[in-house]
């Protein structure tokens, strides 16, 4: 086998990582936009190597990608709410269509597919409680796989660690 097939196999991302990985990676969290160059004068190491390197850690699947941070509030949308969700019945056709279509939804931030007393756990965000109460009552209280919903508002959302957790 190639190693490069080896690199992108399902899985391959459990191969550990070197110090240099974990020094990139902590620089591509802290500023996922910094240049190469930048990047290996950080890391101490060549241009060269810091771009080989860093697509070696998104072929291995470790980086899965780069995006934008918003400010909801900015963009209308400053009521955050957790939405716990209870299907009706725990069968496949009902969890396909329910993870095929709900986790799509334009308020909808992060769908976490969970155990415990309810099945789902969404993050949304939505311009008022007027449309949290809309949005609830349109795209849950009304699908039939959902046998339940609780609604928690969010004061404010803290972020954790994105990054290579310490050890």
């Amino acid at each position: 086998m190639s190693t490069n097939a080896r690199n992108t196999r399902p899985g391959a991302h459990l191969e550990p990582l070197d110090a240099i990985d974990e020094r990139l990676l902590a620089a591509l969290v802290a500023d996922a936009r910094i240049s190469n160059k930048q990047l290996a004068e950080m890391v101490g190491i060549a241009p060269s190597t810091a771009l080989m390197r860093t697509r070696a850690l998104s072929e291995r699947g470790i980086v899965q990608g780069y995006e934008a941070k918003l400010s909801l509030s900015a963009i209308g949308r400053s009521v955050q709410a957790l939405v716990a969700v209870r299907l009706r019945a725990h069968d496949r056709d009902q969890i396909d269509r329910f993870t095929a279509r709900v986790p799509h939804l334009p308020a909808v931030l992060s769908t976490f597919h969970t155990s415990g007393s309810v099945d789902y756990l969404l993050h949304i965000a939505v311009g008022s409680t007027e449309d949290l109460r809309d949005w609830v009552l349109d795209n849950l209280a009304t699908d039939p796989v959902v046998g339940h919903t609780e609604t928690t508002l969010v004061f404010e959302h803290i972020q954790g660690n994105h990054g290579p957790l310490p050890d």
